[in-house]
């Protein structure tokens, strides 16, 4: 006889903590016993730690954290390079890996009956996205995409219950590790003005000659050395202006046309 098990995978994004509370909402009796699981990389930024803490006492639900068998410095020792857009080897060694592992262990193995529902916050306005999964026993679900739940309905979910989004999104657009290299040179910027500290411990792993930095360090533009440099940040902080400015005057166009 097949047993059921469903698992949330929270990244400490908005999104996923979204899902959770529409789940709790939307869909009661798998809520009740669905797993909330958490990856830690050990490298996250502090707000996402207060913000999981607040998700807990929300819903009055544990979250599961899953620690790495080897720390990022032990693998970044290992392969001598940093991850990158290219080679996102932090998200598999970190985060994919240790999740495989952990459904693995607790129920497929223990159970061969077990079939294990695991819930993604990939939204009804990001269609192409998804899981790839090849494992007929684990089945990966889109509750937004069933329920058409778009970019604008997240934000209503969280403010709704009163969690609102994470305090990260004051400065910073994504979750993640403090060093992701998909921040643009602004958010690291950013990084530099609300955590020096670990925009300094970024800068530690760049420790190369400035052309290598260029190509082997965070950002492929500009080492974080040159980034924090007065003239960087002027010009930095003025192509973000141009950039949102921009991006303004296009949404704006757009609603216009469709009146």
């Amino acid at each position: 006889m097949e047993k059921e098990y469903h698992i949330l995978s929270l990244s400490g994004g908005k999104d996923s903590t979204a899902l959770a509370f529409f789940m709790r909402e939307s869909m009661p009796e798998i809520f009740e016993k669905l797993e909330l699981v958490f990856c830690d990389t050990e490298q996250e930024i502090p707000e996402t730690y207060d913000y999981l803490n607040k998700i807990e006492i929300f819903l009055n639900k544990k979250i599961t954290i899953l620690k790495p068998e080897k720390s990022f410095d032990h693998l970044y020792d290992i392969r001598k390079f940093l991850p990158s857009i290219v080679n996102r080897w932090c998200t598999g060694d970190l985060k994919i890996r240790v999740y495989e592992k952990y459904i693995k262990s607790k129920y497929l193995e223990k159970n061969k009956n077990a079939i294990i529902y695991t819930y993604v916050g990939i939204r009804s306005d990001e269609l192409g996205r998804g899981i790839s999964n090849s494992n007929k026993r684990i089945i990966v679900k889109y509750p937004f995409q069933e329920f058409c739940i778009s970019r604008g309905d997240i934000f209503k979910i969280l403010y709704d219950v009163g969690i609102n989004l994470p305090d990260y999104y004051r400065w910073r657009k994504r979750s993640g590790c403090y060093f992701c290299f998909y921040q643009s040179p602004n958010d690291w910027l950013n990084l530099y003005e609300n955590h020096p500290d670990l925009f300094f411990k970024a800068m530690e792993y760049e420790k190369f000659n400035d052309k290598q930095a260029k190509i082997y360090g965070w950002n492929v533009n500009m080492c974080l050395k040159d980034m924090i440099l007065p003239e960087n940040i002027k010009k930095i902080r003025e192509n973000y202006v141009k950039i949102k400015k921009e991006t303004q005057n296009l949404t704006t166009n757009y609603l216009i046309n469709q009146l």
